[in-house]
């Protein structure tokens, strides 16, 4: 394989614009943070406890006989949405979304097996009599579509039953009611969580692997030819916001043109779903070449960085699963006494990939 090089210093100047594109990449990732934006971990996390559950059942419950009134929040009377407001108001101190369409889009959306008390039940009224169009136990979607469904909401508060503003049926006003009475089973939506459930809630695993791609100048032959190279990595993380975590990634990078393995360990900064950035050291296999230029790794510490777009395509359960694009800089550095190539020098270290990803979520 060749030796392991470890070198400090090398192209002037390369540490830090190194350094300046990833600040400049950070600030691209948070100014796209609202376009890309889906609910990854609970809103309230960080904000609220889980102890807030029972205080939201508490205030939810005393609410309990409250006649129905359409966008009333007072126990003169109260709408579904009211409900929900006021109780986490009343528990935490925290405004959160008022209405049930804000109030869908704002969750994390759980399957419906992963309820616990304190969660939010969402339901579609306009559902026709039959089977339920909820999604199954063990499912969850957060296409906007599905969630712009929902026009009714309550608080799941255990083995079954939840409380809510019911304005219309036998019993109206703030009820108890259990998904077993068929009117509201069949009418079922989804599950979504505001409160964290532990202090690991939020907490991910995400794994992945890519394919690197030589620049059209470089293809020579054979149906590979465009390939550069492969990878794959695993991360740890934890969500900072609904749609922003930290995380640290390791892997393994195979180089094709240049004949090396890299085994990278990166600080990955940004957007769960959408644009992060990401830097860090990088340990070096073998002895790089590219078409007979020879060179040797740069500072250790900041060998390699870049920027990933990572969207979020489809959820199962506790699973996410999507695929991204990935610009990275591999800091190498020309061994001396070599004619001037500035071309080659940049192809050696800039590298764009494509990939899947999965990622496993604790709610």
């Amino acid at each position: 394989m060749g030796a392991c090089h470890v070198r400090v210093g090398g192209w002037p100047g390369g540490h830090r614009r190194l350094t300046s594109v990833c600040f400049f990449l950070l600030f691209l990732a948070l100014a796209f943070q609202p376009a890309f934006g889906v609910v990854s971990a609970p809103p309230l996390l960080g904000l609220a406890s889980s102890s807030a559950r029972q205080s939201v059942l508490n205030a939810a419950e005393s609410y309990l006989g409250v006649p129905y009134r359409f966008g009333g929040s007072t126990k003169s009377g109260i709408d579904c949405s009211g409900l929900v407001y006021v109780s986490y108001l009343q528990a935490t101190g925290i405004k959160i979304p008022r209405t049930v369409d804000t109030l869908a889009r704002w969750s994390l959306v759980i399957p419906v097996g992963e309820l616990e008390p304190g969660d939010l039940v969402f339901f579609d009224l306009q559902a026709k009599g039959g089977a339920s169009s909820a999604q199954a136990p063990t499912s969850v979607s957060q296409a906007a579509s599905f969630l712009s469904k929902a026009d009714h909401v309550g608080i799941y508060i255990g083995d079954g039953f939840f409380i809510h503003a019911a304005s219309s049926g036998p019993h109206t006003g703030v009820i108890q009611s259990s998904f077993n009475d068929s009117e509201w089973k069949q009418r079922l939506l989804f599950a979504g969580r505001a409160l964290p459930t532990s202090t690991l809630s939020g907490f991910a695993f995400d794994w992945g692997a890519s394919v690197s791609f030589a620049q059209l100048e470089t293809l020579e032959g054979g149906p590979l030819a465009f390939v550069r190279g492969l990878s794959g990595w695993g991360e740890v993380s934890f969500p900072l916001s609904k749609n922003f975590s930290a995380g640290l990634r390791a892997g393994a990078d195979w180089d094709r043109y240049l004949g090396v393995v890299r085994v990278p360990v990166e600080l990955d900064i940004g957007q769960i779903s959408g644009f992060s950035v990401f830097a860090g050291p990088a340990l070096t296999l073998g002895s790089p070449d590219m078409d007979g230029r020879l060179y040797s790794p740069g500072d250790f510490f900041i060998a390699t960085g870049g920027l990933r777009w990572s969207p979020l395509f489809s959820s199962s359960g506790a699973q996410r699963f999507g695929t991204y694009f990935e610009l990275r800089y591999d800091y190498y550095v020309p061994a001396e006494g070599q004619t001037e190539a500035p071309q080659t020098d940049l192809r050696s270290c800039l590298n764009f990939s494509i990939g899947i990803r999965l990622r496993t979520v604790k709610y």
